[in-house]
Parts: C-alpha cells; sequence; structure tokens
C-alpha cells in the first residue's frame, strides 16, 4: 500500500486497525494492491484512491463502515471519507471501465449507486465538509475534472491501446501427463462405468476425442456429490492433452473462475483475462452452479461462452443441478447449457458399488473377500467418497489388528475377509432419521427424482410416467411410514381407498417383475425396484 510520507503513522494505523476489522484475506484483496491512503491532518479527510470505479463501488457497498470506524479511531475525530478513481496511479492509463457491467460486481446483486446516497464531485475541487448535508458519508471522485455519473464510465480506453504492461491472470492451469498435480489426478480411463453413468460416461468420451458432432454443442453433467462429475471432467482434459499436446485446455471450478474474473476486473486486467479464455480448446468448469447469483460473472462467462463456440471448440460444465433448476441461473445460460447434451449421474447401484469397492481397494493394495466387498458395498449406498472413507478406516484396522501383513508398499497383503468389515461397521453409529418420513417429503422426493412435478402425481393425469410416479409414491407412504390407505386416500385427495390399494399392489407387482423401463429423467433403462431402492435410500438419509 502507498501511503504519503507526511502522515505515514496515522495512515498505518488506520490500515491496521481496517484488516483488524475486515480480516487480513479481504483487506489483502481489496486494499493491499488496490488503494491507496492519504489522510489530511488540517482537513481531517481521508481520500482512498483506487483503480477503477469496480473497486469504489465494492468498497462503498461493504467497507465502508470500517472504514469510517478505524479513520474516526485513529483520528480521534470525525473524518470526511472519499474515494477517487485514479487508474495512473496504478500502473494503467485509463481503466478499461467500458467492459464492466454498470454498477455491477461478481459477487452479489448489482450493488447500490454512490450517486443514489452520497455526492459525486470532482477530483479537482477541494474536499469542503460543509459542502455535504451529511457529514459522515463517503464520495466518490474522478480522475479527470467530471463528474462520475452512474451509468457512463468517466474514460474509456481506446481500441488499439497496448496490452504489453498486463500480466497474465493466474487460473488453475491443465496439469501435464504425467505431472504429480492434484488438479488433474483422474483418467477416464479410471472411471468404473455401470447403468447409473454409462451415458455420462459415452458423452465424456465423445467431446475427449473430439468427435465432430460435439462441436459447438456444450456437455452438461449434472447429479449429486461424490458420484463422478469432477473425475469426468478432468479425465475429459487429460485424454484431450495425451491426443493433442499442444491443445489449449482449462479445468477451472466455478469459484476460481469467479475469483479470477474479479481479480482481472480489480487490476484493470479484463482484456488479458478474455484473451486467455476465449483462445482455449477445451474449457472445463466444475461447480458451474457456483456463478449462479453472480450477475457480473455469469455475463462475462457468458461471452466466452458464445466466443468459444464459435471458434469450434468445446466447452463442458459440471453441476449438482439441472441447469433449469439452478436458481438465479440466467436464462440466456439455461438456454446455452440445454442448447448441447444434458445428461444425469445417478447414484450406483449395488453392482456397481462392488465393482468400485474392489477397484478403489485395488489401489490401496488392498486385497477383499467378496463377502466383505458384498458387505461394503451394501452399507456404503451414497457417494464415491463414502466408500474411500470406509476403505481408509478398514486399511487402518487391518494394519492395527494384524488381520493383514503389510506389504514393502504399504498395502495388505492377505486378503480382508467380512469379520473385519463387521468389526468396523458395529463402531459405526446407526445412520437413522432423528424425524419420522412424512407424506408430502416422499412426494417431493419422487417428484424431484422421476423429474415430473408433484400437482401432477397428486392430480389426475394418465400419463404412464406420472401414473408410475403416483404409484412409487402410494407405495412408498404405505410401506415407510405408519399411514393406513384410507388416510394415503386423504393425502392424494382421493374419496376413496379402493384406487389406493390397487396402485399398491401395482407397484408390488412391478418391483418382483423387475422389468426395465425407459423414463425422461433416466440416461439408460431403470428397473421399478432401483427407482423405488434409490428413493428410499434418499428419504432414510433425511
Amino acid at each position: 500500500m502507498s501511503i504519503t510520507s507526511s502522515t505515514q503513522s496515522i495512515t498505518a494505523r488506520i490500515a491496521e486497525r481496517l484488516a483488524g476489522a475486515v480480516g487480513q484475506r479481504k483487506f489483502a484483496m481489496w486494499f493491499d494492491q488496490s488503494a491507496r491512503f492519504d489522510f489530511k491532518a488540517d482537513q481531517n479527510a481521508l481520500t482512498v484512491s483506487v483503480p477503477n470505479r469496480f473497486v469504489a463501488d465494492w468498497i462503498g457497498k461493504h467497507f465502508q463502515g470500517d472504514l469510517q470506524s478505524a479513520a474516526d479511531s485513529e483520528a480521534g475525530c470525525s473524518v470526511q471519507l472519499s474515494v477517487q478513481v485514479s487508474p495512473q496511479d496504478f500502473g494503467a492509463a485509463t481503466p478499461p471501465v467500458a467492459d464492466l457491467p454498470s454498477n455491477d460486481h461478481a459477487h452479489a446483486a448489482p450493488a447500490p449507486r454512490f450517486g443514489d446516497s452520497v455526492a459525486a464531485v470532482s477530483s479537482s475541487s477541494s474536499i469542503n465538509p460543509a459542502a455535504a448535508p451529511v457529514p459522515r458519508h463517503l464520495s466518490v471522485l474522478a480522475s479527470d475534472d467530471s463528474t462520475v455519473k452512474p451509468h457512463e464510465p468517466a474514460v474509456r480506453r481506446p481500441q488499439n491501446a497496448p496490452l504489453s504492461h498486463l500480466q497474465p491472470v493466474v487460473m488453475s492451469r491443465p496439469v501435464p501427463r504425467g505431472s504429480a498435480g492434484r488438479k488433474m489426478r483422474h483418467r477416464l480411463e479410471d472411471f468404473v462405468v455401470g447403468p447409473s453413468n454409462e451415458l455420462a460416461f459415452a458423452a465424456a468420451s465423445r467431446v475427449a476425442d473430439d468427435d465432430a458432432a460435439t462441436a459447438g454443442h456444450p456437455l452438461f453433467i449434472h447429479g449429486g456429490c461424490g458420484l463422478g462429475k469432477t473425475h469426468l471432467l478432468q479425465g475429459i482434459c487429460q485424454r484431450h492433452l495425451s491426443r493433442e499436446p499442444g491443445a489449449k485446455v482449462l479445468y477451472v471450478t466455478g469459484e476460481q473462475f469467479t475469483n479470477d474474473y474479479i481479480a482481472a476486473v480489480r487490476t484493470n486486467k479484463l482484456d488479458a483475462f478474455r484473451n486467455r479464455v476465449r483462445k482455449l480448446d477445451l474449457l472445463a468448469i466444475d461447480d458451474i452452479h457456483f456463478i449462479a447469483n453472480k450477475q457480473a460473472t455469469q455475463q462475462e462467462f457468458l461471452h466466452c461462452f458464445d466466443h468459444i463456440e464459435l471458434g469450434g471448440a468445446r466447452v463442458v460444465l459440471a453441476s449438482d443441478s439441472h441447469p433449469k433448476l439452478i436458481k438465479q441461473f440466467s436464462e440466456a445460460l439455461v438456454s446455452r447449457c440445454v442448447r448441447g447434451m444434458v445428461v444425469q449421474i445417478h447414484e450406483p447401484d449395488t453392482e456397481t458399488r462392488e465393482r468400485l469397492v474392489r477397484v478403489l481397494a485395488e489401489r490401496r493394495n488392498m486385497v477383499l473377500q467378496p463377502s466383505a466387498a458384498n458387505a461394503i458395498a451394501q452399507h456404503c449406498d451414497g457417494s464415491v467418497r463414502e466408500i474411500e472413507g470406509v476403505l481408509t478406516k478398514l486399511h487402518a484396522l487391518a494394519s492395527l489388528t494384524g488381520s493383514g501383513s503389510s506389504s514393502r508398499l504399504g498395502g495388505i497383503t492377505e486378503p480382508i475377509g467380512h469379520t473385519l468389515v463387521d468389526r468396523l461397521f458395529q463402531h459405526d453409529a446407526p445412520r437413522t432419521r432423528k424425524k419420522p418420513i412424512r407424506f408430502d417429503e416422499i412426494a417431493k422426493t419422487v417428484s424431484e427424482e422421476l423429474q415430473i412435478d408433484c400437482g401432477q402425481i397428486l392430480g389426475s393425469s394418465r400419463n404412464k410416467h406420472v401414473v408410475l410416479a403416483r404409484s412409487i409414491t402410494i407405495y412408498l407412504a404405505y410401506e415407510l411410514t405408519s399411514m393406513s390407505y384410507p388416510e394415503i386416500a386423504g393425502q392424494m385427495g382421493r374419496k376413496t381407498h379402493s384406487t389406493i390399494i390397487t396402485a399398491a399392489k401395482r407397484m408390488k407387482k412391478q418391483i418382483e417383475t423387475g422389468e426395465a423401463m425407459l423414463l425422461p429423467s433416466e440416461a439408460t433403462a431403470v428397473t421399478p425396484k432401483e427407482l423405488v431402492d434409490r428413493i428410499t435410500r434418499i428419504l432414510k438419509r433425511g
């Protein structure tokens, strides 16, 4: 931070007090390299110089109170605050404010304009406390003699201005093949494929292999946590790099993309940021839902999205939810996402989980007897991370009890049987709900899993998919609650319970028959038993 020599002591104390109030991380981000303090003791005035309007708006919205308090405490009186936009003090002739959405930022809804509550005065004018109706306010000063207007940039950078002074924005870069970097540790060859994820794997493989049909069409993968979305995204990047070593590939999280965009705006390096992102051959963004409520970041990503696709490059995104179900996702962004292929990863079935257990155990140099692998698969009915956690504890238990001799590589050389697995699980707290399952919770879960409106389930539609969802709801309500058929009928809005009994019997027969069927919400054919078991696990986990 640059501090004038005449007031070095008091400005240093103000900065120290401010850092203590807002935290070192926020202070380093918004003040350490992006603000310069100038305190005039004879006027009791503190001027904060910043590189652009974006930083000025952010400081005014989030730190005005802390800044005022720090200045007043150190000066021993009421201090007049002002923020001066002075890009020339930060190594750039003019800030690229024309590139920024008006009064917007990347972390929340648009900030209130300073002009709505405080005076905007010229930097050529003297700071006169008497000119303001409220003595404690924050003024925004332009770097020239004109007043900064809310929706007009004070200055604009010439289109042909040189960018040699800009340094590349640091983002998460792809790790070269064979590197030990943790950012890109997954490969498609290691992905365990099953009915719950085979469509997502096939789509990912096509993108990674540069299939011509995927050019210009994004791939959007969604599903619960720990089901393999990150594995697929990193696998796509790794395979693409192995096929084309010179390709420009970027894997990044939604949070990192947001942070890098903010850093580019804050340091007047937005052109460098755009130049790097828009020239990629493959862009993979994990947890894209992170930008859902960030209007400016969404707008910037949308422009990058369009630019990349027009050039024939690939865009791969991953999220916990379908793009249409992500709240505060802009309509334009949802439209771009669903224009390509949207695939869902479901929780793996028992057979796939058992294969996962064996594969993950082999990577730890552990040998499991079939009964032990099956017991772990039955116990871990959630994500892959849960299986990894159990295997970690099992490895430790086997080493401590001497159930298997350790190899030179730290593995367990003797097969681990069912007895040790049972011993491991007996220490786990039973995973039971604290509250009983309610009918409306069952209906909501069925609605979300089958992607059918809850009103249709409780209605009278005879669509075969709606009828199936209704039958599952009735069946689970009878099996998982203490409700009788007449009570279920009342919840369903039926006058008699005869149709409720018929639906429950029909569902039970379909489960016993086990005939696979195709549903709009499923990537592949699924049996009624698989559907019911999956929904039951979700409900029991609460």
